[in-house]
């Protein structure tokens, strides 16, 4: 048993009075007056070097996109945002030399800012330490920002399972920080809150671990029971997963495809953090799943993206997958740059069947076909380019699920009749000529297996005409 030193028994101590569950810092129970925070913005722009963002990246819409997740949360207003450049990298203790950093101090001031927003993907604990101590405001990276979206509109136990799982690598480095002997720092700048029975002697670390595998435990339970209960609804279905930036459309597009009405689209970041999947039938008479994902983002952290894996296996197994790319948007190539690169972590293959569609084209704005090289361009507001969309998607399921086009002539009181119209096969009705009907049907390899086992039993029974 590790017995810890003075500056972590006063975090202990602090924390004594929070909730029974281990999560990162909720802004929400902070002693803020009005109950929510004024946050001052600040993009780090890298001038130069290897760190430097793609060429893609606009420093300014990237500032707008922290402001709008900011906005997100309903009790978080951005006062204020800058773009304050940085040489080489974010890595730097206090990020900006002195000179900076005093003025973005009289900046906070000015604004009356009650909390700092680094629009990074994550700080590192030495570095919040500093920007606390200099600041002497919590100080929020992308990481928790999304995190406290993430916990604000999480509705399923699986989606809370997965963020309580994405917030322990966070906490953890926390604790090594609290731990070592080199801070002496308030506990409020690690933005961590945890409780156990007996803090004195006890080991945040094991307690940790045990908090993680009894995680994992209950996440594998519930994705087994969920997926349990969509093989029985989805049985033979091929699976379309429709991926893209968040607020892409994603959800508005799987509701005009299958009328889904528990399906409510919202134009916010993050409207979607629980993969759904609904029923249709395309035009070739093929049964389809269309799941609706989680929104990616740039910048998102790796064991962010690690603990979703539960809800990303739909992307990873599926026979098709949809890259809405919302063109109506300034920085629609940066999203496109980032989704691409999101699929390629979470190993999605290069030979993966991607069908990339241009969504809002009714919007003002909306790039042109000439600046977006792609023709599959639809309107999930008006309808427009659905058609064509579904078209294609058939075509690319037939070959995804290696599906042929077969017919088969059988006798006006054949029963193998009933068994295409019970197996759902038939979608065009047959070709009638005198007392035969002619059937032009697609199956896979497993439907036509079943469909010769059942011609067989009926013809070893005589039963066929």
């Amino acid at each position: 048993m590790i017995i810890l030193g003075r500056a972590t028994r006063r975090f202990c101590r602090y924390l004594s009075t929070a909730s029974e569950s281990i999560s990162v810092f909720d802004p929400t129970t902070a002693n803020v007056a009005g109950g929510s925070y004024s946050v001052l913005i600040v993009h780090p722009k890298v001038r130069w070097g290897s760190f430097s963002p793609s060429v893609l990246k606009n420093a300014d819409r990237q500032l707008e996109e922290a402001v709008t997740l900011v906005n997100t949360l309903p009790y978080m207003v951005a006062v204020d945002s800058l773009v304050v450049p940085v040489d080489y990298n974010t890595k730097r203790k206090g990020l900006w030399p002195r000179g900076r950093t005093e003025k973005l101090l009289e900046r906070r001031e000015q604004v009356r800012a009650t909390a700092l927003m680094i629009n990074v993907e994550m700080l590192s604990p030495m570095q919040q330490e500093e920007l606390y101590r200099t600041f002497g405001v919590p100080v929020f990276d992308r990481y928790n920002i999304v995190m406290s979206i993430f916990k604000a509109y999480a509705k399923t136990e699986e989606a809370r399972l997965q963020i309580a799982l994405a917030e322990l690598p966070y906490i953890r480095n926390r604790l090594n920080m609290i731990t070592s002997k080199r801070t002496q720092s308030p506990p409020s700048v690690f933005h961590v809150q945890q409780t156990f029975a007996d803090h004195e002697g006890t080991d945040l670390h094991e307690s940790l671990r045990k908090r993680e595998q009894e995680l994992r435990k209950r996440l594998k339970e519930c994705v087994e029971k969920g997926e349990e209960e969509c093989a029985q609804t989805t049985s033979g279905a091929a699976l379309v997963a429709v991926v893209g930036y968040t607020n892409a459309g994603k959800t508005s597009l799987v509701k005009k495809l299958t009328g889904a009405e528990s399906l409510q689209p919202q134009d916010r970041l993050f409207a979607t953090l629980d993969t759904t999947r609904h029923q249709a039938r395309l035009p070739s008479g093929r049964s389809v799943v269309f799941a609706d994902t989680i929104g990616f983002l740039s910048d998102l952290p790796t064991n962010l993206i690690a603990a979703f894996q539960a809800t990303l296996s739909h992307v990873k197994f599926a026979n098709v997958i949809v890259h809405l790319r919302d063109v109506s948007h300034a920085d629609w190539r940066a999203q496109d740059e980032d989704v691409v690169a999101t699929l390629k972590r979470i190993g999605i293959s290069e030979k993966a069947s991607v069908v990339t569609v241009d969504n809002k084209i009714d919007k003002d704005g909306a790039a042109e076909i000439s600046e977006t090289d792609n023709d599959l361009r639809v309107s999930c507001a008006n309808g427009e380019g659905l058609e064509q969309f579904i078209r294609i998607i058939d075509e690319k399921v037939l070959e995804a699920t290696k599906c042929k086009k077969i017919k088969v002539k059988l006798k006006a009181d054949s029963p193998l009749i009933e068994y295409l119209y019970r197996e759902k096969l038939v979608n065009i009705e047959p070709e009638v000529d005198e007392d035969s009907l002619t059937f032009e049907i697609y199956v896979d390899e497993a439907q036509l297996s079943r469909f010769r086992a059942k011609f067989n039993q009926l013809k070893a029974k005589n039963d066929l005409s």
